[in-house]
């Protein structure tokens, strides 16, 4: 089963490897829908990020999970302006809406967490959308509050000191966030989910700059092979993810039962060595 991890210093309990619901709505059968969320309970799979901007995935989530929704921990992102909606991006108006909108359309009293959905470094510093996410927080609407965001930005977040949980960009082929954010958010005491884990699968396609069978490997190709660690690259991807403490879960998405329970898998795979993980931090780029 799927190993869990305390977010930061909240007491929501997560898989490591969690689930992106962002591709659900997008014309997926619903019959497929309900074996995908069948295969995340079976295989311990209880994180589920998702966001008020993602075509239907909430109203989803409610149909198929209503009855089973205590088994999770659901994240949602607010701010965005998607579909009919009206108004000025991160203002207090478009967040309440936002936070309302995904209580009623999962059919919840309170979220569990709720991220600002990737806002610049000077939204966070005007104030207006933090302050409106924390209202939410202390009416009841939302347990804990996060920021989903990189550099500069993700920066601003952990500074302000009043952010449970960050979620940021962080994989193999991106590593930029090892320079300053994680262990920024580390000193923080702050919960980390990795977005985009296993690099959107960019070392699979054969015209891709990082192909797993091109040069760009050539300095750690025979580590990786005397490990084992290169007969899946997409294990090896989300193995390096989670190989790093700071990270609590990283999320995978996938509108696929087969490719979740894949995923579910690779996640179960063991950190890679020492030796490995110093020699794939040498390939990041010097200004990352």
């Amino acid at each position: 089963m799927e190993k869990v991890a305390k977010l930061g210093s909240t007491d929501l309990e997560v898989s490591r490897h969690g689930f992106g619901a962002a591709r659900i709505g997008d014309g997926v059968p619903l019959e497929q829908i309900e074996e995908l969320f069948d295969s995340l309970l079976d295989a311990g799979i209880t994180f589920i990020d998702t966001a008020d901007c993602y075509n239907q995935s909430e109203e989803l989530i409610h149909r198929y999970l209503a009855d089973r929704i205590g088994e999770f921990v659901i994240a949602t992102k607010c701010g965005c302006i998607a579909g009919d909606e009206q108004g000025e991006e991160y203002s207090r108006d478009v967040i309440e809406r936002s936070i309302d909108r995904s209580l009623k359309r999962m059919g919840l009293d309170c979220l569990d967490l709720v991220f600002l959905h990737s806002c610049s470094a000077e939204v966070l510093r005007e104030g207006e959308a933090t302050d409106a996410l924390l209202r939410a927080r202390d009416a009841g609407k939302v347990r804990y509050t996060g920021y989903s965001g990189d550099d500069e930005a993700a920066l601003q977040a952990i500074s302000m000191g009043v952010f449970d949980a960050l979620q940021v960009t962080f994989n193999i082929l991106d590593q930029s966030a090892l320079g300053e954010v994680l262990p920024a958010a580390e000193r923080a005491g702050m919960g980390v989910v990795a977005k985009r884990p296993i690099a959107n699968a960019r070392l699979l396609p054969p015209d891709s700059a990082e192909f797993y069978g091109g040069p760009y490997w050539d300095p750690v190709r025979p580590l990786l092979e005397e490990e084992g660690a290169w007969d899946d690259p997409l294990e090896c991807s989300l193995r390096f993810t989670l190989s790093h403490p700071v990270i609590t879960s990283a999320i995978v998405g996938t509108n696929s039962a087969e490719h979740a329970r894949d995923n579910a898998k690779r996640a179960q795979a063991q950190a890679l060595s020492p030796r490995l993980m110093e020699a794939l931090h040498k390939l990041r780029p010097e200004n990352s």
